[in-house]
């Protein structure tokens, strides 16, 4: 059976994962998607 701090390891990666692509999504910045619309809002 895992021990605690292995099975914490192995949580901690996929969680870690999520949260960025969380993140990214929440922002709307779009890290692979970059969206120019700040831009046109500018001119």
């Amino acid at each position: 059976m895992l021990s605690v701090d292995q099975f914490l390891r192995l949580i901690s990666v996929p969680a870690i994962v999520a949260a960025f692509l969380i993140a990214s999504q929440v922002s709307g910045a779009g890290i692979f998607h970059p969206q120019p619309t700040v831009q046109a809002a500018a001119e």
